[in-house]
């Protein structure tokens, strides 16, 4: 039986939330365009606050309070301070400003201070756009070049957020006691015993119970429009979670342990549709980080782990079966564990140098796409790479990938795990790094398969710590970050020509060109 239309889920999810949105930040830019209009009125009239507010009769704190942008005065004293300042009461609440301010009328109009999260920052909005305001057309200008630029490039797509997030990240270590104690906090009171699998029925029945869920795990599916989603989530007077039916146990409850989470911390600012398509503003992922977060480090046990790699670094070889079966031995995805292992390793282990990715691959088309980046005290940083450049085949990531697709092709039913080692080293840079890769096949997606990566630097804490590194069965191998920035003469995976490092080359050589004609021309 259907429950639900396609057009109501379509209107809860997207349009009545965008629409609200949009109208909260259209009231908060136009007390901000309504405050710099009075103030260049007033300025223009060789005026001072008191002096205006001898002329209109309002307080010069609340005059103050207006040119700031806290307040939007009602009608009829939008009407006095019109007379007082010898205007029109149109021309005044005009949303329109004078040349010199346009550039702040097409920042606030843009979706650009969405994406900086300047509240985090201890940067106060208003302030921002009144020091803007007092600045010299050259600034003024500057603002303007800086907008052009952000909107025709990823930055509008919330990419300096997912930055800003990232760097929040690696500031912090990637671990995070005060999520870590909340989901110790949630065990405790919800009784959850200490167990390595924590099963999906178990969270349904607290979402059910605790929280007045209702768990729907078909009607997802009805929709051909929705059946990329993983869930869904209604909200009312009861919360209606809609599960994709083809998801495995492992997601289930991850989704049900970060709906948890947004109940037990008490997180109101959220997207309502996984994966978190609607992301739009660094609140929204950080909220989606924070959830998943304490969803992962309630399904992984940090002392089960703490154990598992312990024994498992200790080893004398490199062991693929230890690795998978720890893994296995917890109710989560690669990727969960992935992270799980990325907030650990520094805080309990001293590993806090290495990079973290997700490496997707589409079987169908042959392409490769990097995901989920994190990269803590290292120069490695995939993602500053340019879009269209070939990533360096050489990395594990690739080759598990294509041991899995080699599988795939004897085998359509494969559905298992595969893992795999490499001893790096960046050409170039020289920096050494013990990489780890797990791959795995899509869950909804059969033709969709990618890898996780952790990239651990090789220095005196990783040597003592992980001593499988002396194994000779591992393989060495020089890498890079792309084919197009790789002078490696005989790399037999090369995926693309060296365009971008023979165009530096040239660019090289002209220079020393041109330096020697001006030291010629000079004698």
């Amino acid at each position: 039986m259907k429950f639900y239309h396609f057009d109501f889920l379509f209107d809860i999810f997207s349009t009545r939330y965008l629409c609200f949105r949009e109208s909260m930040i259209k009231k908060k830019y136009i007390r901000l365009i309504f405050g710099l209009k009075l103030k260049q009125f007033r300025q223009e009239k060789n005026l001072l606050l008191s002096d205006l507010s001898q002329r209109s009769g309002l307080s010069i704190s609340y005059l103050n309070e207006i040119e700031t942008g806290k307040k939007y005065p009602k009608e009829d004293k939008i009407a006095s301070l019109a007379e007082a300042l010898g205007t029109s009461f149109d021309k005044l609440v005009s949303l329109k400003l004078v040349r010199n301010l346009a550039p702040i009328e097409e920042l606030l109009e843009s979706n650009i201070l969405d994406q900086l999260p300047l509240d985090h920052y201890g940067i106060n909005i208003n302030k921002l756009i009144s020091l803007m305001s007092n600045s010299s057309m050259q600034l003024s200008a500057l603002i303007a070049t800086f907008i052009e630029t952000a909107q025709s490039s990823e930055l509008s797509q919330n990419i300096f957020s997912r930055n800003a997030l990232r760097n929040f990240k690696e500031f912090n270590e990637n671990y995070f006691d005060d999520i870590e104690a909340a989901a110790k906090e949630f065990r405790k009171k919800i009784k959850i015993k200490p167990v390595r699998r924590i099963k999906f029925q178990q969270l349904k029945s607290i979402l059910e119970e605790e929280y007045n869920y209702e768990i729907n795990e078909s009607s997802l599916n009805e929709y051909a429009g929705l059946s990329e989603l993983r869930a869904a989530v209604l909200n009312g007077k009861q919360n209606r979670l809609l599960l994709n039916a083809n998801l495995s146990e492992a997601q289930k409850a991850f989704i049900a342990g970060k709906e948890l989470a947004y109940n037990f911390l008490g997180i109101k600012d959220r997207s309502l549709i996984y994966p978190g398509i609607k992301l739009n503003t660094f609140d929204h992922l950080l909220n989606y980080f924070r959830v998943s977060y304490f969803s992962t480090a309630l399904l992984i046990n940090s002392d089960f782990l703490i154990q598992d790699l312990e024994k498992l670094f200790r080893l004398p070889a490199w062991d693929e079966d230890r690795l998978l079966t720890i893994i296995s031995s917890f109710n989560s995805t690669t990727e969960m564990f992935f992270q799980r292992v990325a907030n650990l390793a520094p805080k309990y282990f001293g590993l806090n140098r290495f990079f973290f990715f997700r490496l997707n691959h589409d079987m169908s088309t042959g392409t490769f796409s990097l995901s989920n980046e994190l990269r803590l005290n290292t120069q490695r940083n995939f993602n500053e790479l340019q879009p269209g450049e070939h990533y360096c085949r050489r990395w594990i990531s690739f080759e598990i990938l294509n041991r899995m697709t080699a599988v795939i092709k004897k085998n359509k039913n494969f559905n298992e795990r595969i893992a795999g080692v490499l001893h790096s080293k960046f050409f170039g840079s020289g920096d050494e790094y013990l990489s780890i890769s797990v791959a795995q096949r899509g869950t909804l997606f059969k033709n969709y398969l990618s890898s996780l990566t952790i990239g651990f630097q090789i220095d005196d804490t990783l040597l003592k710590k992980i001593k499988f590194l002396s194994d000779f069965k591992i393989q060495n191998k020089i890498v890079n970050d792309t084919c197009e920035r790789c002078t490696i003469t005989d790399c037999r995976e090369r995926a693309a020509p060296p365009s971008y490092a023979t165009k530096i080359e040239h660019e090289r050589k002209l220079e020393e060109a041109l330096s020697e004609l001006k030291e010629k021309m000079t004698k």
